[in-house]
């Protein structure tokens, strides 16, 4: 038996529910110990999934899975966003949005986080745009990290203050 398979990545189907729930609950238990705007994953992951699944839908986008062997590794959610920014140029009004990226723990540093953006740049491209964007909270230093390899670039800078 192979102790390292080959991640191979596949579109999300319907089996892949629970999978995807657990990793929404320990993705957003993650963001919530780094920010307090983000809530624990167990009291919203169902109403989360249902969301990114209709976006994913509706949006031209895709749910997509990676494992290695039979073993999940990780997904990503994207689609396309449009705006109707007269500031901005037509390219960048419609573009497209990489929402969730998790790679399971036992599968970190193994380049699974690009293969994924990969999927999602293919996916997206076919999709007319020549635009993608991703978000991360500002003190999430591996995904920043990851990202930054995957190519992307600071675009926008969001500051946040409590009052």
């Amino acid at each position: 038996m192979d102790r390292n398979p080959a991640v191979t990545l596949r579109p999300a189907e319907p089996r892949d529910r629970e999978t995807l729930r657990a990793a929404l609950i320990d993705l957003h238990n993650y963001e919530n110990a780094l920010s307090d705007t983000h809530l624990p994953g167990a009291g919203t992951v169902d109403a989360y999934l249902a969301w990114m699944l209709e976006h994913a839908r509706a949006r031209q986008g895709a749910i997509v899975v990676a494992q290695a062997g039979e073993e999940f590794s990780g997904f990503l959610s994207c689609w396309v966003e449009a705006e109707d920014n007269p500031q901005q140029a037509p390219d960048s009004n419609r573009y497209g949005f990489i929402a969730d990226v998790y790679v399971a723990p036992a599968m970190r540093g193994r380049g699974v986080a690009q293969m994924l953006l990969d999927a999602a740049q293919d996916h997206l491209k076919a999709q007319a745009v020549s635009r993608l964007r991703i978000s991360a909270l500002a003190n999430n230093a591996s995904a920043l990290a990851a990202y930054r390899k995957g190519g992307f670039a600071p675009y926008e800078v969001a500051l946040e203050k409590r009052v």
